[in-house]
């Protein structure tokens, strides 16, 4: 079925919403994980459980050559952990220390940078359209990210913060 114009704004802003609610989980429980798992064994983890779940779709979703084809080249292979390591791995890593360093809504305001900084490198680098809109909307969350880093103490960070209890790190297995 078809949506109206008229519906299309409400749906756009249930998306939003559900985009805005799974962020905020995102880095309540990245921080979590950070404060109680040392170094980058969560993230870890966390890559292998996506992994574990994305793989079957993988397996059983039509492509132009089946999956394991993909082991036969070793060009491809070394696309495929180039592109694991710079679009994932190492983005992660540093937002997991970032978390670990900075309090929760300093990095939740720099992370909303993000899609105004690929439409800076999508105008700069692609030559793609960028609207006014756009711009007053990048120039927005500039100002949010500049206001929140300026107003916000050193004591709010977590590393600073001694509330009496230190997190137990959680025990990996061996």
């Amino acid at each position: 079925m078809p949506h109206t114009s008229s519906q299309r704004p409400a749906l756009g802003i249930m998306f939003v919403l559900i985009a805005g609610v799974f962020w905020a989980l995102y880095i309540r429980s990245s921080a979590k994980v950070g404060a109680l798992v040392p170094g980058a064994s969560g993230l870890a983890v966390a890559m292998l459980v996506g992994a574990a779940f994305i793989a079957p779709v993988a397996g059983v979703v039509p492509a132009p050559q089946p999956i394991w084809n993909a082991a036969q080249d070793p060009m491809l292979l070394l696309m495929i952990f180039g592109t694991a390591m710079f679009a994932s791995v190492i983005p992660y890593s540093a937002e997991l220390m970032a978390l670990r360093n900075l309090p929760q809504q300093v990095f939740s305001v720099l992370m909303s940078m993000e899609p105004a900084i690929a439409a800076i490198a999508g105008w700069a680098l692609l030559d793609q359209e960028t609207g006014p809109i756009r711009w007053v909307a990048i120039c927005l969350l500039m100002t949010a990210s500049v206001g929140i880093t300026l107003t916000t103490t050193k004591g709010d960070s977590p590393k600073q913060k001694d509330d009496g209890e230190d997190p137990v790190p959680m025990p990996l297995p061996e």
